[in-house]
């Protein structure tokens, strides 16, 4: 094996560290790239279903409210039975 020169270890180098840029570039756009798109898109969706979770929720305690006041309506209307009775 010959003895190589400053500059054939520098060309190597060069070719070595091209060959990992390429590559680096490559993975960013065929992988990294879609995959930041996906989470994006998922952070939107997850941004959407709070908004409904909370719309639902505000229905819910409406609800809530609504059952409490018949619930002491239907109270009160026993406790006057009872008593005309």
């Amino acid at each position: 094996m010959q003895n190589w020169g400053v500059d054939q270890w520098a060309s190597l180098v060069a070719i070595i560290g091209s060959s990992i840029g390429a590559l680096s570039y490559g993975l960013k756009y065929v992988v990294i790239k879609p995959l930041t798109n996906t989470m994006d898109r998922l952070n939107d969706s997850f941004e959407g279903l709070n908004a409904t979770l909370k719309l639902m929720q505000s229905d819910i305690d409406h609800i809530d409210e609504r059952i409490e006041k018949h619930e002491t309506r239907i109270t009160v209307l026993e406790t006057i039975n009872k008593i005309v009775d």
